[in-house]
């Protein structure tokens, strides 16, 4: 929640022009987005897509999901949105977040979602960019998500801004990607670390996973 100690963070307020001219408006969300957010889940995600960033099946988000979502202290929780305001009103078609992790190195994990009438635009590419300078900004040194093995967009994201691959070390179905946050972007999976980001404690899975870009 919004209060003196964790003051809304303008500057992340920016504008961004897409390579097909677009333009789109990102910022940290607020908790008045709650049905904003409910509504791009619903409606802007594909049952593919909602599977792939929450890893249950789901129509909708529940309201508790939603309120977790979007009252957050943009420190330890930091959520961006994107949104469009056109002749189809307002709309949010992105969301981008990571989660403090309760661990040493000081590490977050990510996940990120576009809707689908807006995937491969460049959006995810941008917005990990910013989700790694904010995690850096607050002091964390490592950034990891937990992503689906046929989720192949999100991988090659990954992969393109030199996030190194791992097993994951509970579900066979994942794959952990992470980025150490003083390490160079690197066009290729680097040999597997031993900086291996630690498992997430099941109370902190709430906000869930990594999604098609």
């Amino acid at each position: 929640m919004i209060d003196a100690l964790h003051p809304y963070p303008v500057e992340w307020i920016d504008r961004w022009q897409l390579a097909d001219g677009a333009l789109v408006t990102v910022r940290p969300v607020l908790p008045q987005d709650l049905q904003l957010e409910r509504a791009f889940v619903a409606q802007g995600l594909t049952s593919r897509s909602r599977y792939q960033r929450f890893q249950v099946g789901m129509t909708e988000l529940p309201h508790s999901v939603a309120r977790y979502l979007t009252e957050v202290d943009y420190q330890d929780h930091f959520a961006l949105v994107v949104e469009t305001f056109g002749a189809a009103g307002h709309l949010q078609i992105a969301d981008a977040r990571f989660v403090r992790h309760d661990a040493s190195p000081p590490s977050a994990e990510f996940a990120l979602a576009i809707a689908d009438a807006w995937q491969g635009r460049g959006l995810g590419r941008r917005l990990l960019r910013t989700l790694m300078a904010a995690a850096r900004a607050r002091g964390l040194e490592l950034l990891f998500g937990d992503v689906l093995h046929d989720n192949h967009a999100m991988l090659r994201l990954a992969q393109a801004l030199g996030f190194t691959r791992h097993p994951h070390p509970d579900d066979r179905r994942l794959v952990r990607v992470q980025h150490a946050l003083d390490a160079p972007e690197v066009p290729a999976w680097r040999p597997a670390s031993t900086r291996l980001a630690p498992p997430v404690p099941q109370h902190r899975l709430q906000h869930l996973p990594a999604t098609a870009w």
